[in-house]
């Protein structure tokens, strides 16, 4: 008789522990099919470099003016993906220049790129993106990189025969991101150099140059941000 109780005991056991299994199961799976609907239906935009989409992330090293090392930066870690123009107005935009050290157009940039950065600073998160492009000539290195950067004597720059401090424009006080192995060219449609694109505070495209021809940076800058105050 008491074989028979600690059966059914177990027995009622085995079916009380099955129950809890298959709940669990059944919680499990439902969780599982939410976050599938979440992930489904939810409006993201595409990872690109056309206006509208989200861009590509940019992770990597930078070097600041004056700094000893390279740093780790990644750029979707800068973002605010909950941003909201209305309410805030004043954060910070991203103006992502790709450049070669040894372009002679991204050489007479650097004083435009001076200038922008005096007038838009304060407002806009600058990153130049230091490319070594496929062409002859172009063998960019990271000393090279950071002597462009500070206008350092060094005489690699622009095609490798001129000085580096004699570059037009001031000293660039924001991060040079090192992709001397070309790794951002595709994710982010580089074509050639200079080769700009405007990025909202929350990492949407806002302003792709190569759908802009003709148009002056500055103008589409000014243009896009948000009038503090108004």
């Amino acid at each position: 008789m008491m074989n028979k109780v600690r059966r059914n005991r177990n027995l009622v056991t085995d079916e009380n522990g099955d129950a809890r299994i298959t709940a669990g199961f059944v919680v499990a799976g439902g969780i599982t099919f939410i976050l599938l609907a979440v992930i489904l239906f939810t409006d993201l935009p595409p990872i690109g470099p056309d206006e509208g989409e989200l861009a590509p992330n940019l992770k990597g090293e930078v070097h600041y003016l004056g700094a000893t090392d390279w740093v780790d930066f990644e750029l979707y870690e800068e973002i605010d993906s909950g941003w909201d123009a209305d309410s805030e107005p004043e954060a910070k935009w991203f103006f992502i220049q790709f450049m070669d050290t040894d372009c002679g157009y991204c050489w007479e940039e650097a004083g435009p790129m001076s200038q922008l950065e005096e007038a838009f600073g304060g407002r806009v998160t600058f990153i130049s993106v230091a490319l070594s492009l496929d062409i002859p000539g172009h063998s960019a290195s990271r000393e090279e990189v950071i002597a462009f950067q500070e206008k350092s004597s060094l005489i690699e720059c622009k095609g490798g025969d001129t000085d580096c401090s004699s570059r037009p424009g001031d000293p660039h006080n924001w991060a040079y991101f090192n992709d001397l192995s070309q790794s951002t060219l595709d994710p982010w449609g580089v074509q050639g150099t200079p080769f700009v694109v405007i990025v909202k505070p929350d990492g949407i495209v806002a302003w792709n140059q190569a759908a802009h021809s003709g148009e002056e940076v500055g103008n589409a800058l000014y243009s896009m941000l948000p009038q503090v105050g108004e």
